[in-house]
């Protein structure tokens, strides 16, 4: 079951710096290779000064739109050898950002392929989760503005459940971006009211009604480790998106059945 050649991936990293490390990491631990030779190649660039912060850039707290700095890094990467490019960060995906970097990468004819967060981490719950119609999204205000997560649900016939603004700024997103006890802050060490809060967001969760929360922001996975809470599924972005970047990587495999721990 020799691989014949693996497509290199490229990581967009720094949006925050500990999200796209894992990214990497977890493109490591779903990878079935038993020896060091059959990893595929990963690129990771990691520049955080570099990018303004993107939900700042959505709520309009600044004019400077983070696709230019995120496409330089793109080009870097197909420079490197990569092929196939993530971009770890699902604000990045919101429209106002993701078509400037897609119109920009078809001007200067990057040949990167580009897969979208936001679209892998639903079709997961599409694809293997068939008795799921009602799914819970956490993510930043960025996100959560731009509905990326909203519209890919409804496309694929999933009712989306978000709680109103106050409940969002003042619990999810604070959570994430708050100075003193958001995760953002603190990735090594989480702060006890970040926990408290995170609590709070499943319970609002629980009684709408969910049977799956999506972890639509990638520094949500370092505060939430469980598969399932409450009986509802968490489906973690950043897992499901390793699991995409693998599965594109993987092209010339002489026995498919190799992908099949992707469905686990």
């Amino acid at each position: 079951m020799k691989i014949k050649r693996d497509k290199t991936v490229g990581i967009v990293g720094g949006m925050g710096p500990h999200s796209g490390c894992d990214l990497f990491e977890k493109i490591l631990s779903n990878s079935s290779a038993k020896t060091d030779q059959e990893y595929i190649s990963v690129v990771l660039m990691s520049f955080p000064s570099s990018h303004v912060d993107r939900t700042s850039f959505l709520l309009g707290e600044t004019s400077i739109n983070p696709a230019y700095s995120i496409v330089d890094v793109i080009r870097k990467l197909e420079v490197s050898g990569a092929e196939i490019v993530g971009i770890s960060c699902n604000t990045a995906y919101s429209p106002r950002i993701f078509n400037v970097i897609q119109n920009e990468l078809k001007r200067v004819k990057c040949n990167i392929k580009l897969l979208s967060m936001p679209f892998e981490t639903c079709m997961k719950i599409k694809r293997e989760h068939s008795n799921i119609t009602r799914v819970g999204i956490m993510a930043t205000n960025g996100t959560y503005k731009s509905e990326i997560y909203k519209k890919q649900l409804v496309d694929l016939g999933l009712e989306p459940i978000t709680p109103d603004f106050e409940f969002q700024n003042e619990i999810i997103h604070a959570m994430i971006y708050d100075p003193e006890y958001g995760i953002k802050s603190n990735p090594e060490h989480i702060h006890a009211k970040a926990k408290v809060l995170v609590k709070k967001a499943i319970e609002y969760f629980k009684n709408q009604g969910a049977e799956a929360i999506i972890l639509g922001c990638t520094e949500l996975s370092l505060i939430i480790k469980e598969k399932n809470i409450k009986g509802m599924e968490i489906i973690d972005s950043t897992q499901e998106f390793s699991r995409a970047l693998i599965k594109e990587a993987k092209v010339a495999l002489q026995n498919p059945k190799e992908l099949s721990f992707l469905t686990n």
